[in-house]
């Protein structure tokens, strides 16, 4: 008998020791903190659109054309045979590719990206 009081003491010890070193269960979200996040989220999700937008633009419409060569002296334009290159622009004939470069959502995300 005595034996199973101290087999009953020590279980009792070891789970009054557990709940009281256990961590502690799921935390409750405020709503303040519920909101921020909800905020996040929907930020976030409309950045994805955009980033799959600009992705299926550059897959259509990026490479269309190909390129032209242009300078910048004396003016902005297209090289011609003698004159050196500055850089190169993507081209196309697509106005819907033009309508989507000139887009608002894609200046907000230029906006938000520090562009």
């Amino acid at each position: 008998m005595k034996r199973l009081l101290v087999l009953v003491a020590i279980v009792g010890a070891a789970i009054a020791l557990y709940a009281t070193a256990a961590p502690a269960g799921q935390q409750a979200v405020t709503p303040k903190q519920f909101a921020a996040l909800k905020k996040q989220v929907t930020t976030m999700q409309k950045d994805v659109n955009i980033l799959k937008n600009a992705a299926g633009f550059m897959l259509t419409c990026g490479f269309d054309q190909g390129a032209v060569g242009v300078t910048q002296a004396p003016s902005y334009h297209s090289t011609v045979t003698g004159e050196t290159t500055d850089f190169y622009v993507l081209t196309t004939k697509n106005q819907d590719c033009v309508t989507a470069i000139n887009s608002p959502s894609l200046k907000r995300l230029k906006m938000r990206l520090g562009g």
